[in-house]
């Protein structure tokens, strides 16, 4: 009856140890920025909505990045109708091509993104469907 006592305790532990790294790796991972984005990659984020300027959480994974010159941003806000008279929106020179959890793809403005983590465990997330249901 010890025997069972302690490897039950034992397994307990080791099982709490392994579900603490799952999560800590799905939230935390590894500091990273979306200005040098890989694609396939997936990151973890806060993205600043010019608007209200609130913070939102993203879990994406990457489909492409996209390097703007100075020009090509001048072109997309001459011919561009999203945002057109709003003074405070402002295009910046990375924009990342992103898919999300529910199958949504969106783009993203890297420099409006902060506390941006590369999960070490978001791939296999996207692949098996669970990142749907955690964000």
């Amino acid at each position: 009856m010890t025997d069972f006592v302690t490897a039950a305790i034992v397994s307990t532990v080791v099982l709490c140890g392994l579900v603490g790294f799952v999560l800590f790796h799905i939230y935390r991972g590894l500091h990273d920025s979306l200005t040098n984005a890989r694609i396939g990659s997936v990151y973890n984020f806060e993205y600043e909505q010019p608007v209200t300027g609130d913070a939102e959480r993203f879990m994406a994974k990457v489909l492409s990045v996209h390097r703007l010159s100075s020009d090509s941003i001048q072109r997309l806000n001459a011919k561009s109708r999203y945002r057109k008279h709003d003074n405070n929106f402002v295009r910046t020179h990375h924009l990342v091509t992103a898919q999300t959890p529910d199958g949504k793809i969106r783009n993203f403005y890297a420099e409006r993104t902060r506390n941006v983590r590369r999960p070490l465990l978001g791939g296999t997330l996207f692949k098996s469907g669970l990142a749907a249901m955690m964000f």
